[in-house]
């Protein structure tokens, strides 16, 4: 299912990631945890990933979590833009204009979800490869305090949704994982721009997690049945 891969890439920051998980969709390949508790707020959080496109022109899963009939995601299109819906779009979507096609490249994805603040463009913003996305296709912003599936005690996906509709698996490589709850941060706690050559690259993040936030650098490859070892092992402490 799951296939750990040396996708060495050291950047101009010094920070070497060593491994990256690969998701099959032919394998139906997905990492879920259900959350013991409430997270610090499900009304806050910020989600990172390096990103490796395996297929393109269908929707693919990066992170979700459904209720009853309805469910949030980061996910990208079947035209191979990036969006976040909530509710399955029945209240809201932000769609980019901007296509990801390139098999090729590692893409550096963040969601910052914080519907705390009263602008409504600032409550879900997408960035990739350290800038902001502001070209949109779709704005549609949730209202002001609205709580979110994910981080809630619903099952959070990786790499797929359970929905009544489809899977929509992830087909790709994910590499460098961060959920961080309770806080919007921005990519500069992920990434830094290289002075010398202008390469957004990957750096440790250093701050705290909060109660249900997590860190997946893929690193611990020993699977066994059962247990918290294995690729999806949480490193956040």
């Amino acid at each position: 299912m799951f296939a750990a891969k040396n996708e060495l890439f050291t950047r101009p920051s010094g920070y070497t990631i060593s491994r990256s998980v690969r998701l099959r969709s032919s394998a139906s390949a997905y990492f879920n945890r259900t959350p013991a508790g409430a997270g610090t707020s499900n009304k806050t959080f910020t989600y990172s990933a390096w990103v490796k496109r395996g297929s393109l022109g269908s929707i693919q899963n990066l992170i979700s979590s459904p209720n009853t009939g309805n469910s949030d995601s980061l996910r990208f299109s079947a035209a191979d833009q990036l969006e976040y819906n909530w509710q399955d779009t029945v209240i809201g979507q932000v769609t980019t204009t901007q296509v990801f096609r390139d098999p090729s490249a590692w893409y550096h994805i963040v969601l910052v979800y914080d519907t705390t603040q009263s602008t409504s463009s600032d409550r879900v913003k997408l960035y990739v490869n350290g800038s902001q996305v502001t070209a949109l296709s779709t704005a549609t912003y949730p209202s002001q305090n609205f709580t979110s599936l994910i981080n809630s005690t619903t099952t959070n996906y990786m790499g797929r949704i359970n929905s009544s509709y489809s899977t929509y698996y992830l087909d790709g490589y994910l590499a460098e994982t961060n959920f961080v709850d309770g806080q919007a941060l921005t990519p500069s706690s992920f990434g830094a721009t290289s002075a010398t050559t202008g390469v957004w690259s990957p750096k440790l993040y250093s701050g705290s997690y909060g109660t249900n936030g997590y860190y997946l650098p893929f690193s611990d490859i020993a699977l066994t049945s059962g247990s918290n070892a294995g690729l999806g092992k949480d490193f956040s402490g």
